[in-house]
């Protein structure tokens, strides 16, 4: 980055500084534009750079609220400062957040030509805001893919991942019928992550398998040792495009559960529909090999990304998960209420289960158990907890009464 840049980012640092001795900021920079104004012209190349600078505007809105300034610096790098106070692990969160945001293939680029380096920076009144800058400014400059395979690399071989359960229920009974897997990263620094942060560094260093093998390996070590009471439990374990396309994955998801004691019967993978479409004879193939093997397959956070029913008509799909967005505002909207008892209309045509995401309360779940939803998850009676606290949700949920019985048309 030039003299001006740092120029030109000082300025407007110094501007939040006389509100606040301390403030981040992020610098986002986009890779391959010039390539690509080469290829096929600087219009596409400035229409990729506005909608970069739009979703930048989006992100910074939602996260830090109204007064967060977005700027385009110079060619393809943006500042972001966020208008709220910020701490260290904040902001790194918040960078890991924005790599997923910016992660989805933008308009103009189908092919996932660009790629974005992102640097963050906890800037101090009484020092050199210029020195600082520039301090950010190089770590941008290095390869994303150094920075977050280190990262990855040192969670793993640290053991610094562990696996989370988030308890699933039965609509009608109120019996919980499975776990999914999630995974938290106990940061040496920054203490414990969601999975964000770790899959946008793994996803970035190229380290997406990895990443998935430890994390499946750790869930099937630790269902291989669950207490009887919960031997009829499903575990459900998130697989990416990347998985799907090695063409041993199927294979060795079948040796880990034989190794760990896990039938395969008791295993639900679940796939996002984008994760499909990057390959879809790949994903047939893999995902044919694992339910003949026994597991069943689940499309998550189904109606919102391609929403393909030729694909659910051609694959060997179990189970639809709808978003949680869908379920935050499925007592406001009727569109979106519209759209639930579609896809519910849709799975029991296919014979397949409908599962909701983030259930928060009765009045959610009430409304969902109406629509014809078949099994929910969500915090209303847990939020994800360790695989020692499983026989105690489980009892409970037996204790109770079943009080939402789904809807029979």
């Amino acid at each position: 980055m030039t003299d001006v840049l740092i120029a030109a980012a000082e300025k407007i640092t110094k501007d939040f500084l006389v509100q606040s001795p301390l403030i981040g900021v992020i610098l986002v920079q986009a890779d391959e534009l010039a390539r690509i104004n080469h290829s096929v012209g600087s219009a596409a190349g400035d229409a990729i750079l506005e909608e970069i600078g739009w979703r930048l505007q989006t992100f910074a809105g939602d996260e830090f609220g109204a007064g967060s300034y977005v700027a385009r610096l110079d060619g393809p790098r943006f500042l972001i400062v966020p208008s709220k106070p910020m701490t260290e692990r904040a902001l790194f969160v918040q960078e890991r957040s924005l790599h997923l945001a910016l992660a989805e293939p933008l308009v103009g680029d189908p092919h996932g030509r660009v790629t974005m380096r992102i640097a963050t920076a906890m800037i101090s009144a009484d020092q050199s805001v210029e020195a600082q800058l520039r301090s950010a400014c190089e770590i941008l400059a290095r390869p994303a893919s150094a920075r977050d395979g280190a990262s990855v690399k040192a969670a793993l071989e640290h053991d610094e991942v562990r696996i989370v359960y988030q308890p699933q229920y039965d609509m009608i009974s109120g019996v919980m019928v499975g776990v999914e897997a999630l995974i938290r990263w106990e940061h040496p620094e920054l203490g414990t992550l969601g999975a964000g942060p770790l899959v946008t560094a793994a996803r970035a260093a190229g380290m997406d398998k990895e990443l998935t093998k430890h994390a499946h390996r750790l869930a099937l070590r630790e269902a291989g040792q669950w207490p009887a009471e919960l031997a009829d439990l499903r575990l459900s374990l998130n697989i990416t495009a990347a998985d799907l396309g090695d063409l041993d994955f199927a294979s060795r998801v079948a040796r880990m559960a034989a190794e760990e004691g896990v039938s395969q019967s008791r295993l639900t993978l679940e796939l996002t529909e984008q994760a499909m479409l990057s390959d879809p004879a790949s994903a047939a193939a893999q995902l044919a090999q694992l339910r003949a093997g026994g597991s069943s397959i689940a499309i998550d956070d189904f109606g919102t990304g391609y929403s393909s029913l030729s694909l659910l008509a051609r694959l060997p799909i179990d189970y639809l998960k709808i978003d949680s967005g869908f379920t935050r505002t499925i007592m406001g909207t009727k569109r979106d209420q519209i759209v639930v008892r579609a896809i519910a209309d849709l799975a029991k045509a296919l014979g397949l289960v409908v599962i909701a995401e983030g259930v928060e309360n009765d009045t959610q779940l009430a409304r969902l158990a109406e629509l014809g939803v078949g099994v929910w998850q969500g915090f209303l009676w847990s939020e994800p907890v360790a695989g020692a606290a499983l026989p105690a949700l489980v009892a409970e949920a037996r204790a109770r009464d079943a009080r939402f019985p789904v809807h029979q048309d």
